[in-house]
């Protein structure tokens, strides 16, 4: 970092260029660096400005004009800067230094050369400077041999402290949100030592290794009470990583000893950035051992489906055998009962046969055809009649309209088998089943009427699937179950949008294991930015914010959680120190999961957080249902009291007026009103009826 230092007396001043434009003069509002009440200097005098990573000055037209190391400086930038150059701005002079200024350089020193530099400046003593060679390159041998990477902190501090012969060191890890951490400690030092919290602000700011032989009197540290528990000398350096210092290393020598020189800290230096190349190595060997770990888990779940599906095939290949011998069995018995038994032995075949056929490829799909409704009612009648006689059961089927629907054939009647059949077997004997057809835009519709009253369908999950993949759609009302066929490929229901995964991460490395969690749960997964786009947006089952992989996961939070698509959606923050949870579940974070976490564990918390959304919306489905029955035990007792003094009074004046047409219209309206009144009764009274897609209503009549 810049400095510009001058000295107004005896007192020396600095100021460090943090910005990439500093305007230099007397006005404090307009200047970067002010220096008021000097009339020789103009109001906004001269300009330092950063071009390429060098220093540039230039003049802004001042009366007095500015110098750099005695020389005019015109309108045009003039530079590059270098170390020590002088500035005149009228009687203002300044010296810029590309580091701190006023440093000797022995007792105070940063911004060191490299070793061999710092070695050839001392070259009185060569054998002893190529024995401190060996050291550094025997101890980065030794780090390069540490074989657990958690341990190669403490093994770089300790040879840090080995090359350097400091009494004590401390290995510090730089917070996220601030301040720094002990690691690891050696020497005389403990854990509960810390670093000057001034001494690693500098060296992380600056980006420099920094040596301080007299602490208490270092320029670069003005207030002196922080540095009051201080050795009689240290050494610190920054270790670095993308121009940011992610940990440290702090070395003290105890007062009264030799202090540090300036190859101290330079070999300090040198074995920190080779610390920093076999962190990063460490780091690059502990993911491709964990990215092998997973292809493991992989190939071993890929091995454990695979015995799966051939264990299920050998099973499947038993039933079969079995359920053609109870065929065999069955063949003679020309009864009720033995049609009945034939019937469901057929098609128990054929569902094993679906499901050893269920992963083959070479399976064709079923394709759409046009079937006659007349045909499509002779091939129920024929399936059921078995079971509707045994069970002692009146069919009565309508004539069908002239049409036809869209059939797909292959496992469909099966699957209408499921749906039918279950309410079939709760009838009584001498029950009756009446079947008739209606239709609607673009379907025809297949009702069958049952005679008692039931609880309505409950089919199993395969014949569920098979309709709705065919486009055939069910409901249910007063005994009477609707079978919804359409009539043509174009009036196919369209498929509903799966549920959204969305993904605030920038590690691509992510995206593959979220992409197979998304497929597990049936949605698609869609990567976001940390900030939200703008709506409307699809629907999303749950939101995943990556810690590490997101500037700053608190404000990312609050941005979605403020977005209307995103302001019930549960939440799940990945990748997080516990020490952050508090501040991501504050800021609208549902849970979360920290670093390290498997597809097992990162799939069971999507359920979980699934399982819980599903019953707090059941929750206020029925807060609402119930808020929903006070209305109308209310508007019911709000009604009734004035329509009872209405009906006394048009009937008094019916008695008086008999022939007056009016009266009567008023008495009939009077009483819509009060049957209106009972329906709002039975609102209060009814329980509700569900349907098998999860569906609620009030049931009325």
């Amino acid at each position: 970092m810049p400095y510009l230092s001058w000295m107004e007396g005896s007192q020396p001043f600095r100021h460090a260029v943090v910005e990439d434009l500093c305007v230099l003069g007397r006005d404090p509002l307009g200047c970067g660096l002010s220096r008021p009440g000097q009339g020789t200097v103009s109001p906004v005098h001269a300009v330092l400005s950063k071009t390429e990573g060098a220093w540039w000055v230039k003049d802004l037209g001042s009366i007095s004009g500015t110098t750099l190391n005695g020389h005019a400086v015109g309108s045009a930038p003039e530079g590059p800067l270098r170390d020590g150059d002088e500035l005149a701005l009228g009687s203002w002079r300044l010296t810029f230094t590309h580091g701190f200024p006023g440093l000797d350089g022995t007792t105070f020193a940063e911004h060191v050369g490299d070793l061999f530099d710092e070695i050839r400046l001392q070259s009185d003593r060569p054998a002893w400077y190529l024995a401190e060679l060996k050291q550094l390159y025997g101890a980065t041998e030794r780090l390069l041999g540490e074989a657990d990477s958690n341990t190669l902190g403490r093994a770089l501090l300790e040879e840090s402290l080995r090359l350097t012969s400091a009494d004590r060191g401390l290995f510090v890890a730089r917070l996220e949100p601030g301040g720094w951490r002990v690691i690891h400690a050696a020497g005389e030092a403990t854990e509960e030592l810390a670093p000057p919290a001034s001494v690693l602000a500098y060296v992380a700011r600056e980006c420099t290794s920094i040596l301080s032989n007299q602490p208490l009197a270092d320029p670069r540290f003005e207030e002196a009470s922080a540095l009051e528990d201080s050795p009689g000398c240290f050494l610190c350096a920054p270790l670095m990583e993308e121009g940011q210092a992610f940990s440290a290393l702090y070395l003290e020598r105890q007062p009264g000893g030799i202090p540090f020189t300036r190859l101290d800290l330079a070999t300090l230096q040198a074995f920190s950035r080779r610390g920093v190349l076999v962190l990063r190595q460490a780091r690059l060997q502990r993911k491709a051992v964990e990215q092998a770990e997973q292809q493991g888990e992989l190939l071993r779940l890929r091995k454990q489906i695979q015995q799966d599906s051939e264990c299920r095939d050998e099973l499947l290949a038993a039933m079969v055998g079995s359920v053609r011998r109870i065929q065999s069995w069955v063949r003679e018995q020309q009864d009720p009962e033995g049609d009945t038994l034939r019937f469901h032995l057929e098609r128990l075949a054929a569902l094993v046969e679906e499901g050893r056929c269920q992963d083959d490829p070479r399976t064709p799909a079923a394709t759409g055809q046009s079937l006659g409704l007349a045909s499509l009612q002779e091939d129920l009648a024929l399936r059921w009649r078995s079971l509707l006689d045994l069970r002692g059961i009146r069919w009565k089927a309508d004539p069908p309209p002239q049409g036809a629907v869209w059939w797909l054939g292959g496992s469909l009647l099966l699957a209408l088998d499921g749906l039918v059949e279950p309410l079939v077997m709760q009838l009584s004997p001498g029950a009756e089943l009446t079947v008739r057809w209606g239709h609607e835009p673009g379907r025809y519709l297949l009702g069958i009427q049952f005679s008692a009253g039931l609880q309505g369908p409950s089919p199993d999950g395969w014949s569920q699937r098979v309709l709705k993949e065919s486009g055939i759609r069910w409901r249910w009302a007063d005994r009477l179950l609707e079978v919804l066929l359409p009539e043509g490929p174009e009036a196919m229901p369209d498929e509903p949008m799966r549920p959204l995964l969305g993904l605030v991460s920038e590690d691509l490395g992510l995206v593959g294991l979220f992409q197979a969690v998304a497929e597990a749960g049936d949605m698609g997964l869609l990567p976001l930015e940390s900030e939200p786009p703008p709506p409307p947006l699809p629907i999303h089952r749950f939101l995943v914010i990556d810690a590490k992989g997101t500037p700053d996961a608190e404000a990312t939070i609050r941005a979605y959680r403020r977005h209307p698509a995103f302001a019930t959606t549960p939440i799940l923050v990945v990748r997080c120190a516990e020490g952050d949870t508090p501040g991501l579940i504050e800021a609208g974070a549902t849970d979360w999961l920290a670093d390290g976490f498997g597809w097992e564990a990162l799939h069971q918390r999507l359920r979980v957080l699934q399982g819980h959304t599903e019953l707090r919306q059941r929750a206020l489905a029925a807060e609402r249902l119930e808020s929903f029955r006070q209305m109308a035990g209310t508007l019911k007792h709000e009604i009734n009291n004035p329509l009872a003094v209405i009906s006394m009074q048009v009937e008094m004046l019916q008695r008086k007026y008999p022939e007056e047409a009016k009266l009567a219209k008023i008495g009939e309206m009077v009483d819509r009103i009060q049957g209106l009144l009972q329906v709002l009764q039975k609102m209060r009274e009814t329980p509700t009826e569900g349907y098998a897609d999860g569906s609620s209503i009030l049931k009325l009549g």
